[in-house]
């Protein structure tokens, strides 16, 4: 009597289950369900769930029937009596009623959480639509500007073009190329979030690729450059994503650091060689603490006000970055102190191509 006292007052559903039949259920399930007692009685516990959820509450109720002293848990859809349909997390665990087993039953409404979360998916899917459509346009008139920038920088004499007004050109050309490059990087973003991206392994040297990047971009002539990465270490990843994410990384210490510009890439083994840790280390202007988060979000700036007018950023490259190395089943971390500089370190599974898609590994 003193447990039916405590069910009855319970905000959430319980129910008492006999070889699936309903023996008792409280209040709240009858407000959930809709349903009064006599209806609720004696049914089976299945009869309530939605019947695309039928075979997965079957394997979870003969599931529930082990004899075992821990709670088990699923997420089922239920149709009320009126139609609507509502979504429920039940926890199970074997009781004894009138001397024999039984199961006694927890069910947590989740409905309102359900919605709110397909809200925010489409929500998401429409903010991704908005920006490629957006994107594209932008991308389209920007082609012709950049060639005809290029072909009157190029022969300057046979367009009649003075020196100062091909000064004047080139500013416009590093301006329009810089807008094509933020245009390109939410093309990129937006696919990385609508999970279409597909990983190309191959085998490669670390090294090589590391020094391909300083390379193409011109790393060693904008900073003080140390590499101590082993010659004969091979990974396995998406060499190009990989080359991306390198590069943000360079680019921005590189951009956010002041003369003298000292940048080192290192790399050390993970616990048990799970992991590869690979590490960037700046002698730039920081990052608060409070910030460490919050800079892998996109268009997120540690100091934004300052900082996208200074530096010419918008935040995306790290957002990316980030999510190319979570669909690796890796990660990328901060450590950083301000005015004094910033170290991001890139945490690669050695088995990366054989993990999950965005599942992350404890390295």
């Amino acid at each position: 009597m003193e447990y039916r006292q405590l069910t009855e007052k319970s905000p959430t559903s319980i129910l008492v289950v006999k070889n699936n039949r309903i023996l008792y259920a409280n209040p709240a399930f009858l407000h959930f369900s809709g349903y009064n007692t006599t209806e609720i009685t004696g049914k089976d516990l299945i009869f309530f769930v939605d019947t695309r959820d039928h075979e997965a509450f079957h394997t979870f109720a003969t599931h529930t029937t082990d004899d075992t002293s821990l709670a088990d848990r699923g997420e089922f859809r239920f149709i009320t009596k009126s139609g609507e349909m509502r979504v429920a997390i039940l926890f199970t665990m074997p009781i004894p009623n009138s001397g024999e087993p039984a199961t006694l039953v927890n069910l947590v409404d989740i409905s309102e959480k359900q919605r709110l979360e397909d809200k925010i998916q489409l929500d998401n899917e429409r903010r991704r639509g908005i920006i490629i459509t957006v994107a594209h346009e932008l991308r389209t008139p920007l082609q012709p500007i950049l060639g005809y920038l290029n072909l009157l920088i190029q022969d300057p004499k046979d367009y009649g073009i003075l020196d100062d007004t091909k000064k004047i050109l080139e500013r416009c050309l590093a301006s329009v190329d810089r807008e094509r490059q933020i245009i390109n990087q939410m093309l990129e973003l937006s696919v990385l979030e609508s999970g279409r991206l597909r990983l190309s392994y191959s085998t490669f040297p670390l090294a090589t690729l590391v020094n391909s990047v300083l390379d193409s971009s011109g790393y060693f002539s904008k900073a003080d450059i140390t590499l101590d990465i082993p010659d004969n270490l091979i990974i396995s990843a998406d060499m190009d994503r990989l080359f991306g994410v390198f590069d943000s990384l360079l680019s921005n210490a590189v951009n956010f650091s002041r003369p003298p510009r000292e940048i080192s890439i290192f790399y050390r083994p993970g616990i048990n060689d799970t992991c590869h840790y690979i590490s960037v280390r700046d002698n730039g202007i920081g990052i608060s603490e409070s910030a460490f988060s919050s800079i892998f979000e996109p268009f997120q700036l540690a100091d934004a006000a300052k900082l996208s007018r200074r530096y010419d950023r918008i935040g995306i490259s790290l957002s990316i970055a980030k999510k190319i190395m979570q669909m690796h089943g890796g990660d990328i971390t901060v450590e950083s102190t301000v005015k004094a500089g910033s170290t991001f370190t890139l945490n690669l599974p050695q088995d990366a191509q054989n993990t999950k898609k965005n599942e992350l590994i404890s390295c």
